[in-house]
C-alpha cells in the first residue's frame, strides 16, 4: 500500500506503468478499483488511438488512465505528454469517488516526473483538441492536484488541430 493512499497499486499496474514509461510500447494503461475498492489494478493496456481510448471509458464507472499524448506541433515537431486522467461520469457513488482520488494519490506515487493531471466527468473533457491545447500551457488541472512536468506522452487522432498543429500517431510499431 502507498504511504500517502488507502489504496494499494497491483504489481502488474506497476509494471504496465514502467512498460509505458520506459519501453515506449504501449501508449495507454486503464486501470480499475477491485471490487472491495482497495486496490488499483489493470483492466487494459496497450497502443489505443483516441477514439478507442473513449470507447475504453464505461459510462458509469470510475477508471484511472495512464495515457501517452502524442501531438506534433505547427511546424511539425512531435511532442508528447504523460496524462493521468480520472474518469469519474457523473452519478457515481460517494464512496467511489473518495476512492479514485485515493488511487489517483497512489498512481501519482508511483510514477516519478509529473503526469498532467486531468479530470473528467464526461467524454467532452476528454476532446482530443482541447487535450492537446491544454498539455500546451500546462492546464488541465479541472480540480485534480497535481504537478505539471518532464513527461512526455500520445493520443493520436484523424483531424487537424485549430491551431494549426497535426496530431502524432499514437501506434508504435514493435
Amino acid at each position: 500500500m502507498s504511504s500517502r493512499s488507502r489504496i494499494a497499486v497491483d504489481d502488474r499496474c506497476v509494471s504496465a506503468l514502467w512498460e509505458l514509461k520506459g519501453k515506449r510500447e504501449v501508449n495507454t494503461v486503464i486501470c480499475r478499483l477491485s471490487d472491495a475498492l482497495d486496490t488499483c489494478v489493470v483492466e487494459r493496456q496497450g497502443n489505443l488511438t483516441h477514439d478507442e481510448l473513449l470507447s475504453a471509458l464505461p459510462a458509469h464507472e470510475p477508471r484511472l488512465v495512464v495515457h501517452d499524448l502524442a501531438f506534433a506541433t505547427a511546424d511539425g515537431a512531435r511532442r508528447n505528454r504523460i496524462l493521468l486522467i480520472s474518469w469519474l461520469p457523473r452519478g457515481i457513488t460517494p464512496q467511489h469517488e473518495a476512492a479514485n482520488g485515493d488511487a489517483h494519490a497512489a498512481l501519482l506515487e508511483r510514477l516519478d516526473g509529473s503526469p498532467l493531471p486531468v479530470r473528467a466527468t464526461d467524454l467532452a473533457d476528454l476532446d482530443y483538441r482541447r487535450l492537446v491545447s491544454q498539455a500546451r500551457t500546462g492546464e488541465l488541472r479541472r480540480g485534480v492536484p497535481g504537478s505539471v512536468s518532464g513527461f512526455t506522452v500520445s493520443m493520436g487522432q484523424t483531424s487537424a488541430l485549430a491551431d494549426g498543429a497535426q496530431p502524432a500517431s499514437s501506434k508504435r510499431s514493435v
